[in-house]
């Protein structure tokens, strides 16, 4: 028997994940794949690998949280890619989804929820759709705080302290001009000492109530670790590799350490740099490692 050579639309039907999550107990995960040739959330009841549904959207997700309460997870979807992004909660075995923030033609960008799941912080065009708002919405009491008005440029909130007492908030002025501030006490104040050099901010996190570690090129041609003390009002270099941009930032609190990636050339590198001893090790190198 003789077959025909494989069609080329053949090598198109690839299976994908766009994003995943891991609940607080780490005994489920939940993936958004195309599985049944639309992308939906799947769950997997570890240490099992079989997938089953949860959503039956059709639609890519746009950032997907697991609350740490465990109760809920935070998902967000557009509509056939027109980019209005809404937010819902969905229920860990899946079921109907719930509208947190939906407002036709406008966007939802989820930015961060309290450990105890009742306040999502979040950025928004409603209101402003040039420069978008950051709001603060309580899921309990369904009231709602505005933030930050973004002015001169558009606004994201990248980071929220674990006292909720320090927000930063990134204001996008053009592609290679990013800068990022920490909304504190209702006063602004700038991550990176005043400059009219264009630099960009890329990640943030806050190791504590008044610590902040994030990646920025301020002064330099390739992106470093830097720090800002909120009780000082101090900002320092961590950490530069020479000829490396370091891109991505997690930080690990049960550890006591940060994550960071570096690109160089057509390599990426893992590093861990231990706060307590301010010390750095590599962990792994290749061609490309995926960003969470």
């Amino acid at each position: 028997m003789k077959f025909p050579m494989p069609d080329v639309e053949q090598f198109f039907q690839t299976l994908g994940i766009k994003d995943f999550v891991i609940s607080p107990t780490e005994e489920q995960l939940i993936i958004s794949t195309n599985i049944n040739g639309h992308y939906n959330l799947w769950g997997m009841d570890l240490p099992n690998k079989y997938p089953y549904p949860l959503t039956f959207q059709n639609q890519l997700t746009h950032g997907l949280h697991y609350s740490k309460t465990g109760d809920f997870i935070l998902v967000g979807f557009d509509r056939d890619g027109d980019e209005n992004i809404q937010l819902y909660a969905l229920q860990p075995c899946g079921g109907n989804l719930i509208p947190i923030r939906k407002a036709e033609g406008e966007k939802h960008y989820f930015s961060h929820l309290t450990n105890d799941g009742k306040r999502l912080y979040y950025t928004s065009s409603v209101g402003n759709a040039t420069y978008l708002n950051a709001y603060c919405y309580n899921l309990d009491t369904q009231e709602e705080e505005l933030i930050v008005e973004g002015t001169d440029g558009g606004i994201e909130i990248m980071a929220v302290s674990d006292d909720e007492e320090s927000i930063i908030y990134s204001k996008h002025f053009s592609n290679s001009n990013t800068r990022a501030f920490i909304r504190r006490n209702e006063q602004d104040i700038s991550l990176t000492p005043p400059s009219e050099e264009e630099h960009m901010i890329t990640e943030v996190v806050f190791t504590s109530d008044d610590t902040v570690y994030f990646t920025t090129n301020y002064g330099s041609d390739f992106s470093y670790l830097a720090k800002y003390n909120l009780i000082t009002n101090e900002y320092s270099k961590v950490l530069e590799l020479e000829k490396e941009d370091l891109t991505t930032l997690k930080f690990d609190k049960f550890k006591n350490q940060l994550y960071l990636i570096s690109t160089s050339g057509v390599e990426d590198r893992l590093f861990v740099y231990y706060l307590m001893k301010e010390q750095t090790s590599q962990k792994a190198c290749c061609s490309r490692i995926c960003r969470p």
